[in-house]
């Protein structure tokens, strides 16, 4: 937004140093872009933040000015003059607010004998340095008051208005309008219009119709100044695909007792610049009443958040700058916030005015205290559970990340089918770009770009990533259509870091496997392992998949070099992913952790090796093996693994080390061969194993 320094000085009616003025501006927390000088005078440029749609006027900058040189806005005596409702002794102008939640207040005056032709050189120079195209007297006052007070404002041909009727309503069903820059658009019931007695004339907020518009010969005018809602502005904006300098401040929110000001302050400059008379008006419809909105603070609360010691009484002085009404209170301020300041609608928002206006630079730079609570603090079972997962994964050499949930849907097609994704997915009906257009479904997409960055800059040659997060699933009714899922996922992979004379593998299917086993047994778990079937596309290899009761938990495998190479990951870099619901883990019951005293003596350990056939899984005879050699049996870990000429087609040899102990004395070798023998009986029948 641009703003000519010499139109705030007179609001202000104080002498004003540029710089000296942009630099307190950008202490208060203003962005001014740029400051430079044109025919004698300053223009500033200041982005205007979207809540805060009062800045959008020379009066708004003036009042915002004001505090920040410790001064209270006073609304300059001719303008007050100019703002008093002008007198007519003609009949009301017909307005009709059909949509009264559209139009909440409708401002109309006529005035006839106007003569239409240029702008005086001074008002033309001052629009141009503005950035606003002079077109005639009648529109330029309009557009003059628009900057000046931040009211939009526009002019009807009253003789080209049939029946010099104003209708504010929806659009029908195909209509259509051709607008001031001679487009036609066609119209929806979504789109409020301003109409005459049979056809629209104008959008409202947006832009007025080509037919109605003032023209050299126009002799009788119809000034309009409204209040539209903010939504329907922004909606219809939308479907006719237009935007201007009005929709731009209706779309943020006008100021509804600016309305007839404004009214007024236009009718009085196109009287100065094009003559005339006002006959009928100013008609005021609608809704005029501005409801105050009341904020409790409490200003040892607004000391604490702030880090500052500021007196009760400076903060009051602070807030009646900027044009609030302060009283006493039970809980120690009440504070009513001018009509113009929508943005203040909660005591946090009164403390981040009173930052501003005692200076950012003056509040000290400290750390906040930070009590770290206890995980047992925390009321959600879950969040501790996730909170433990997210220790033992860092303890682990992993590294967080998190990604978006919304993301592109090539991207989401280009992961294929992999962690059960098969499903497409959820896509929005207003997404603000392609890039971020459909909900995910997995977590894969963001892994696998994280990764892609991070070898494109060469920032990382191996990875152990993992992220907690949300995926979107459709939902079974139209009343709930999405159904969001806890999450969990790992990447590991890349290639391996160089060692001195030592050779060794970067992270493999395996090292994946074991950080998921230990996971499970951190969380008092014992899901049953077992190869996937029918997982689909993406993978890799062999596929994992762990099951809990038997519902699917999660599945653990090697990413599709040619998955990995659409998200242009170097060829040769092997990636192993993992995805669980922890839904489910949320649900399972954790089993009950025993604690006994370490063993007095050593236990008595057993090596067996059997042979089966490949197709039997390691998991069900690990099972098998504790079960039958209980309770003598504590411990079964798998180190062999052999298929080759040894042994025959289609079979494998297996070698378990068995761990056996009482505890609290030393076991009889009869004993231990006693269960020995039982382990291999139950192999023996239930898998067909042989020993080796």
């Amino acid at each position: 937004m641009r703003y000519l320094l010499s139109w705030v000085k007179e609001f202000l009616e104080v002498s004003l140093h540029p710089e000296a003025l942009a630099e307190r501006l950008t202490l208060g927390g203003m962005e001014v872009t740029r400051l430079e000088e044109a025919a004698g005078d300053r223009i500033f440029e200041i982005e205007v933040t979207p809540n805060r749609p009062d800045l959008l006027s020379h009066l708004g900058l003036s009042r915002e000015i004001a505090p920040v040189l410790g001064r209270t806005f006073h609304l300059p005596r001719r303008l007050r003059r100019e703002m008093v409702f002008l007198r007519a002794s003609g009949e009301p102008v017909s307005i009709r607010l059909e949509d009264t939640k559209g139009c909440r207040r409708y401002v109309g005056i006529v005035i006839e004998g106007v003569e239409v032709g240029p702008s005086p050189q001074k008002i033309v120079e001052r629009l141009t340095r503005l950035g606003v195209r002079p077109v005639n007297n009648i529109v330029d006052a309009t557009n003059l008051t628009l900057l000046e007070l931040g009211q939009p404002l526009h002019a009807f041909d009253l003789d080209r208005l049939e029946g010099e009727l104003v209708r504010v309503r929806r659009a029908l069903p195909k209509e259509t309008l051709v607008t001031i820059d001679g487009v036609s658009r066609a119209l929806s019931p979504d789109v409020l219009v301003i109409a005459d007695a049979s056809r629209p004339v104008a959008l409202a907020g947006i832009m007025g119709g080509k037919e109605t518009e003032v023209r050299a010969s126009t002799k009788r005018v119809l000034l309009e100044s409204a209040w539209f809602d903010p939504v329907r502005v922004r909606r219809g904006g939308r479907i006719v695909k237009l935007s201007s300098e009005s929709s731009y401040r209706f779309e943020r929110g006008a100021d509804p007792a600016m309305v007839p000001m404004a009214a007024m302050r236009s009718a009085r400059m196109i009287l100065k610049l094009a003559g005339g008379k006002v006959t009928r008006g100013p008609t005021d419809a609608g809704d005029f009443r501005v409801v105050p909105h009341r904020i409790s603070m409490n200003p040892a609360r607004a000391n604490e958040v702030l880090g500052v010691q500021i007196s009760s009484g400076q903060q009051r002085r602070f807030l009646e700058r900027l044009g609030c009404k302060v009283s006493p209170s039970a809980r120690g301020l009440r504070v009513e916030p001018p009509h113009w300041r929508s943005d203040l609608r909660i005591a946090e928002d009164l403390h981040e005015e009173l930052s501003r206006l005692f200076g950012y630079d003056r509040i000290p730079s400290t750390l906040p205290p930070l009590a770290r609570r206890p995980l047992s603090w925390v009321e959600e079972p879950w969040i501790a559970r996730e909170e433990r997962i997210r220790q033992f994964l860092a303890a682990c050499g992993g590294q967080e990340i998190c990604t978006y949930s919304l993301v592109h849907p090539e991207s989401h097609g280009r992961a294929g089918s992999l962690a059960g994704a098969v499903r497409a997915p959820l896509a929005l009906k207003n997404a603000i770009s392609l890039e971020y257009s459909v909900l995910r479904n997995t977590l894969l997409v963001g892994a696998l770009e994280t990764v892609a960055r991070n070898l494109n800059r060469k920032s990382a040659a191996s990875f152990h990533l993992f992220e907690l997060g949300r995926v979107y699933h459709p939902g079974p009714s139209p009343s709930n259509p999405v159904v969001e899922k806890r999450t969990l996922s790992l990447i590991v992979g890349g290639t391996p870091e160089p060692a001195w004379g030592v050779g060794r593998k970067g992270p493999d299917l395996l090292h994946l496997k074991g950080i998921l086993e230990r996971l499970f047994e951190q969380l008092g778990m014992d899901p049953a392992l077992q190869p996937a079937e029918g997982a689909g596309s993406g993978w890799s290899g062999e596929l994992l998949e762990w099951r809990l009761n038997g519902e699917l938990l999660g599945r653990c495998g090697r990413v599709d070099p040619r998955v990995a190479s659409a998200f242009e990951i170097s060829e040769g870099t092997e990636l192993f992913y993992a995805e669980l619901d922890l839904e489910l883990v949320a649900k399972a019951e954790p089993a009950i952790v025993s604690v006994r005293p370490l063993a007095k003596v050593p236990p008595v350990v057993r090596d067996l090796a059997v042979v089966v056939a490949r197709e039997v899984p390691h998991e069900e005879l690990r099972r098998a093996i504790q079960e039958a050699g209980a309770p003598l049996l504590k411990e079964t870990h798998l180190f062999d693994l052999y298929q080759g000429k040894q042994v025959a087609a289609g079979k494998k040899s297996m070698t378990f080390r068995l761990l056996y102990s009482a505890g609290d004395r030393t076991l009889t070798d009869e004993e231990v061969s006693a269960a020995h023998e039982k382990i291999v009986g139950v192999l023996s029948s239930r898998f067909q194993a042989a020993l080796r």
